[in-house]
Formats: C-alpha cells, sequence, structure tokens
C-alpha cells in the first residue's frame, strides 16, 4: 500500500493500561489481541498509565501526557473512526474523562467501556455534585457505554437522563480452558486476585477455619498481591500455617497448574465487575463458590453453575465449601454446568462477534 493509501485508512484507537499487566483490563486487552480482533478493526492500543510497572507519579504523568499526545496526532493525521476508552473509577476517570471529550472534539465515535468494580460507590460516596453532573456528561457523550453485566446495565440507564440505549452489556472473555483433571485435588480452596478486604480474603479465612474443623484434608491457597501481611498475620492467629499458601501474582503456566489442582474457586467480594478469575474456573471446570457482588449473578446461577452467598455472611461461605468438599456429585454437576455456560456466554466465539458487531454498528453511522 502507497504511504497515502496508508495515511488515508481508517483506524481506531483503544486507551487502556499495559496489556502485559496484572488485573482484569490487562486480561481483556490480551484476549481482544489474541482473538485477532486487534488486527480485524486495525486497531491502535494506546497505554495511559502504568499498569503492572511501579512508575512514580512523575512518571506516571508523564506516561499519560505522552498518550495524549500520541492520540491527538493519530486524531489529526489519521482517519480515526472509534476511540474505545477502558475505564475504571478514581485516577482511571479522571484520565479517561478527558480522552474521552479529546475524541468527541475531534468527531470520532466513543466507546465508553467501564470496569471498575467499586465504580458506584466512587460515584455515590466520594463524588461531588459538580463530579456526578461531570461523569454523567462523560457517559452522554459516548456513542456506547458497554458494561459488564445487567446489573451494572441498570445501574448507568438509571443515571443518564438521555441516550440510555447506548448503555450495552457485553460479557468479558477468557480462552478456552480444558486442563488434566487427573490432577484435582480434592479440598483444595483458590482463591485468585488483590488480597484484602474489598475482595473478601478476610471473611475466607475465617470461614476457612469453620471448613478445617468438618474438613481437615482441606487446604487453600491464595493467589494474588495486596495487603498480605495483614493475611498472614490472621493465618498464624488463626491456626491455618499449615494449611494455607501464599503464592503472589500467577499468571500463564502457573495459572494454569493451580487451575487444574483446584477442587474450589472461591471469591466472596464485596465489590466486583465481571470477575476474569470466575470465567477461568468456569471454562476449567472448577466449581465456583462467590458473593453476589457486581456482575458475578450474570455469570453464575445459585446451585446450577456454582453455589452464591451474600458479602460478608461468614458462615454461609463456610457451608458452602463444606458442602462442595464433602459432596463429590454436587461439586461435579456444579462444575459441568459452569462449563456449559462459559460456552454459551462467555467464550471468545461468544464475546468477540458482540464487539465486532459494535463496531460494525458505529462505523457505519460514522460513514
Amino acid at each position: 500500500m502507497s504511504i497515502n493509501g496508508s495515511m488515508k485508512q481508517k483506524i481506531n484507537l483503544m486507551v487502556g493500561t499495559n496489556i502485559r499487566g496484572m488485573g482484569g483490563i490487562a486480561s481483556v486487552l490480551n484476549v481482544y489481541h489474541d482473538a485477532g480482533f486487534f488486527s480485524k478493526w486495525n486497531v491502535r492500543l494506546i497505554r495511559s498509565h502504568g499498569g503492572a510497572d511501579k512508575v512514580g507519579r512523575v512518571r506516571a504523568l508523564l506516561l499519560y501526557a505522552f498518550s495524549l499526545i500520541k492520540i491527538t496526532m493519530y486524531l489529526i493525521f489519521r482517519d480515526v473512526g472509534i476511540v474505545h476508552v477502558h475505564m475504571a473509577s478514581r485516577g482511571s476517570y479522571l484520565r479517561k474523562s478527558i480522552v474521552v471529550r479529546l475524541a468527541k472534539f475531534f468527531g470520532s465515535k466513543v466507546v465508553v467501556h467501564l470496569h471498575g468494580a467499586e465504580f458506584r460507590k466512587f460515584y455515590s460516596e466520594e463524588c461531588s455534585l459538580s463530579r456526578k453532573a461531570h461523569i454523567l456528561r462523560t457517559f452522554e457523550m459516548a456513542s456506547a457505554v458497554v458494561v459488564l453485566s445487567s446489573q451494572w446495565a441498570v445501574w448507568v440507564r438509571n443515571l443518564l437522563i438521555n441516550n440510555k440505549e447506548h448503555v450495552r452489556v457485553i460479557y468479558n472473555s477468557v480462552p478456552e480452558l480444558r486442563l488434566d483433571e487427573e490432577k484435582k485435588q480434592a479440598g483444595l480452596v483458590v482463591f485468585m486476585g488483590r488480597i484484602g478486604t474489598r475482595k473478601g480474603t478476610l471473611d475466607l479465612l475465617y470461614a476457612f477455619a469453620k471448613v478445617r474443623q468438618a474438613c481437615p484434608e482441606a487446604t487453600l491457597v491464595l493467589a494474588g498481591d495486596g495487603d498480605i501481611s495483614a493475611c498472614r498475620d490472621l493465618v498464624t492467629e488463626l491456626g491455618l500455617t499449615d494449611s494455607v499458601n501464599f503464592c503472589g501474582w500467577i499468571s500463564g503456566k502457573d495459572k494454569l497448574e493451580l487451575l487444574s489442582k483446584a477442587d474450589i474457586y472461591c471469591l466472596p467480594s464485596y465489590n466486583e465487575g465481571l470477575p476474569m478469575g470466575i470465567l477461568e474456573a468456569m471454562s476449567a471446570g472448577v466449581p465456583v463458590v462467590a458473593s453476589r457482588a457486581g456482575g458475578i449473578p450474570d455469570a453464575i446461577t445459585h446451585m446450577r453453575e456454582g453455589i452464591l452467598i451474600e458479602a460478608g455472611d461468614i458462615d454461609g461461605l463456610e457451608r458452602a465449601l463444606t458442602d462442595l468438599i464433602r459432596n463429590r456429585e454436587l461439586n461435579r454437576r456444579l462444575a459441568e454446568f459452569a462449563s456449559i455456560k462459559y460456552t454459551t456466554c462467555f467464550s471468545i466465539e461468544a464475546v468477540i462477534p458482540q464487539l465486532n458487531g459494535l463496531y460494525s454498528e458505529l462505523l457505519n453511522e460514522a460513514d
């Protein structure tokens, strides 16, 4: 293709975190990339913050400033169809709201892709009236607001005065995982994510202490970063040092190896979007015990694909874990239905066509 032809080719921008980083947004970006979505739609990924990097404040500001310059150059010199912004709460919102306004100024379509598990808390408890109005204007500027669950869709539509029809539910997706079931260890409970109060890790430890009384063979692996020291102290206090292991943040082969051994995946969070770890467990055929936070009920129907409890219900959490360790038929049945639900709703084959449809619709409108 000639240089002039290349300059005129329509491109789309996706603004988010480091694709090699940790966390849910990085995982989503990896799925899109590996599924061929970037190449199909000529997407340029622009990193607007540090992600997994331990960057200082000055370096983070420089990285963001550079991303704004890069976005502006694309908008001025290239034919940009869609600017797709992956947004969470607090600092992420502030950064991405500027990107939204920049894209609208240059006449591009904007997709706001809302990820933040605590965005509702951020909006209702941490924002002034003027900041709430700013958030509302940001959402209404978007050609589409993508949310991760039906619960989040209801909340955003209730906020909006106009353009309620722009809110779309597109689930997160993970690759299909088919692991060696012979490695499964009965009684092994796995938690993956940010260790701390919001994810319910302390509740899990209290519940697990009770589980051990009924199931002495049970073990717990906590995989993730966060407030590890406080959890280690609680493990010692509860006398669980011989049955609880911390393995840090894991990915790739290490994650697959842990999931292949897992008997139960547990996530008793207080706030969530649509957790990638739960989808990975469903794909791998591991039954799930989780809270009803955020979009989790879209993935898990109680006693069909897993067991749901209320966040903070330590006794309910203990009963659910004990039941799944003791009742092997229930464990097998929930895992089987979870695998079916994954294929139908959360596989790459189920999710990517919805994104393709959104891009096709918006770009056809632009033409």
